[in-house]
C-alpha cells in the first residue's frame, strides 16, 4: 500500500512538473520582444483560416484524392496539409500567447484582481498547453482531426471574448468615475 502511494506521488509530480514546464516554455517568436501595440491586440487572426483548415483536414477530402489521383499525390497532398495544419497549430499557439499578454496587461489594469481570476488564468494556460502538445502528438503520428484542432481554436476565441468583456467594463468603469470626478467638481 505505502509504496503505491509513494509511486503514485511520483507520478503526480513528474506530471504537475512535466505541465509547469510547458508553460513555462517559449516559441521563438514569443521570445522576441513584441511591442507594446502588438501584446494588447485582441484578434484572433486564426479564425479567417479555420474553414480552409476544415476542408484540408476532412477525411472524405482525401478520399476524392485517392479515387482521383495515385496514391503517391494524395500521399504527397496529405504531407503538405499536415504541414499547412501545423502551421495553423503553431499560429493558435501564437494567438494565445500574445492573449495571455494582453490579459496580464489588462489584469495589472484593473482595480479588482482576485486570486481566483489568476488561477483561472493559470489553469486555461495549463490546459491550452496540454490540449496543444496532444494535438502536436496526433499530427506527427499522422492522424490529424479537425474535432480537436477546432476544440483549441474555441479555446483561444472564448480568451479573447473574455479579455474583450474585461476591457469593456474597465472602460465602462472608468467612464463613470471620470463623470462622477467632473460632476462633483461642479
Amino acid at each position: 500500500m505505502n509504496l503505491l502511494l509513494i509511486a503514485f506521488g511520483i507520478f503526480v509530480g513528474g506530471l504537475l512538473g512535466f505541465l509547469v514546464w510547458l508553460v513555462g516554455r517559449k516559441t521563438e517568436s514569443a521570445r522576441s520582444l513584441p511591442s507594446q501595440e502588438e501584446n494588447l491586440t485582441l484578434a484572433c487572426k486564426h479564425l479567417t483560416n479555420l474553414p480552409q483548415i476544415r476542408q484540408a483536414l476532412e477525411p472524405s477530402d482525401l478520399n476524392y484524392l485517392v479515387h482521383r489521383a495515385n496514391r503517391e499525390v494524395a500521399r504527397t497532398v496529405r504531407r503538405e496539409r499536415q504541414r499547412v495544419a501545423l502551421s495553423y497549430l503553431q499560429s493558435l499557439r501564437e494567438d494565445f500567447d500574445q492573449l495571455i499578454g494582453a490579459a496580464q496587461v489588462v489584469a495589472s489594469l484593473s482595480p479588482k484582481v482576485e486570486a481566483g481570476q489568476e488561477w483561472k488564468r493559470f489553469r486555461l494556460i495549463l490546459e491550452f498547453r496540454w490540449k496543444y502538445q496532444l494535438v502536436r502528438v496526433r499530427f506527427a503520428m499522422g492522424s490529424p482531426a479537425f474535432t480537436s484542432l477546432s476544440g483549441l481554436a474555441l479555446l483561444v476565441s472564448s480568451l479573447a471574448l473574455e479579455i474583450e468583456r474585461a476591457v469593456t467594463k474597465i472602460g465602462e468603469a472608468a467612464a463613470l468615475a471620470a463623470n462622477l470626478s467632473s460632476s462633483a467638481d461642479r
